[in-house]
């Protein structure tokens, strides 16, 4: 796999990443081909009147095709503000709903190298229990980000939280000017 395509930016509230899948062409022609061989007993199993033959195919159809359009067309989106870190996944022709895991007070993200490519980086968004205090994992990212983009996401993040601090505390907002 290449290093996917990313786009990391801050309106001052949110923060937005979107990265997006880019997979080789020979997976992708191997899944459409895929695609057409099961659809074939679909038809066959619609022609003959075999009505478990065509749901047994169709539903197989039906999962492979998601994994198709997820490498042709997939994007992982998130939001992370103060209070909660958002996630989506888009197939191209159709979105997942937003899923919003809250967060108790604080937010770490850890990032550990990815073996497979050199130079990216996965991250994994952990937060604490409100009663035990106890780190429990609110969103692990499907695709790694290259270390310039972390880079940036570690800048925002800081800039996001110091904010939330300075406003907590009745303090002025720091400028890095």
């Amino acid at each position: 796999m290449k290093q996917p395509a990313s786009l990391i930016y801050t309106d001052g509230i949110c923060i937005y990443i979107s990265v997006k899948v880019t997979n080789p062409l020979v997976g992708k022609v191997v899944l459409v081909l895929a695609n057409l061989m099961v659809l074939f007993p679909v038809i066959l199993g619609i022609t003959e009147g075999i009505l478990a033959m065509t749901l047994a195919f169709g539903a197989f159809f039906l999962i492979l095709l998601k994994y198709t359009l997820w490498n042709f067309w997939g994007r992982e989106n998130i939001i992370v503000n103060t209070k909660s870190v958002s996630y989506q996944h888009e197939y191209g022709v159709f979105k997942t709903n937003y899923t919003t895991k809250n967060l108790f007070g604080r937010l770490v993200i850890e990032y550990f190298d990815n073996k497979k490519e050199p130079g990216c980086v996965n991250c994994r968004f952990i937060s604490y229990s409100e009663t035990t205090d106890i780190p429990f994992e609110i969103y692990t990212m499907v695709f790694p980000l290259s270390q310039k983009d972390v880079d940036k996401l570690r800048t925002y993040l800081d800039k996001l939280f110091i904010d939330h601090l300075s406003d907590g505390l009745g303090m002025p907002h720091i400028s890095l000017n």
